[in-house]
């Protein structure tokens, strides 16, 4: 239980650094306290199994999916959406997309990485069907599979290597 609390306190406190934007004494206290504190309450909710926290596969594969992410997507994503903006090339829909996490959480994480990459955001999830509705700035196609090759396999594919 105590690897849980530590795990998720050091999570919790590395995105309050990051968000706050300070490494101030005043606020490096109240980010620890807040992080033992989230990571007291939601340790059960963020690590279903203590040991894979202790596996360096998972963490270089989360490693991975990090530098992945904004070093590829990100740019790759930015560079589109600035194109669309001086050409005007937009054809904005709705489409479906399937995903293949079982996890609440890798549904959660692919969804964010989705809505955090510009030109997609998820306006609903159907966990019941396994679908993500999203919003896409300019869809070639609004077919099942181009959209799931296009918009979340990476993901899924990044995420699975340090979730499953």
């Amino acid at each position: 239980m105590l690897i849980k609390v530590l795990f998720t306190s050091f999570l919790s406190f590395l995105v309050y650094v990051s968000l706050v934007g300070s490494l101030g004494t005043d606020e490096l206290i109240v980010g620890i306290i807040i992080a033992v504190i989230v990571g007291i309450v939601t340790r059960n909710l963020i690590v279903s199994d203590e040991r894979k926290i202790l596996s360096p596969s998972r963490w270089l594969s989360a490693v991975r999916y990090l530098i992945v992410y904004w070093l590829y997507y990100e740019p790759l994503a930015h560079w589109d959406v600035i194109k669309r903006i001086f050409t005007m090339d937009v054809r904005p829909s709705i489409v479906r997309v399937p995903y293949s996490m079982t996890t609440e959480y890798g549904v959660m994480l692919v969804g964010n990485s989705i809505t955090n990459t510009p030109g997609t955001v998820v306006v609903d999830v159907d966990e019941d069907k396994g679908y993500y509705y999203v919003h896409w700035i300019s869809a070639p196609s609004v077919e099942e599979g181009f959209c799931y090759n296009n918009i979340s396999k990476g993901f899924e594919e990044l995420v699975r290597r340090f979730l499953c």
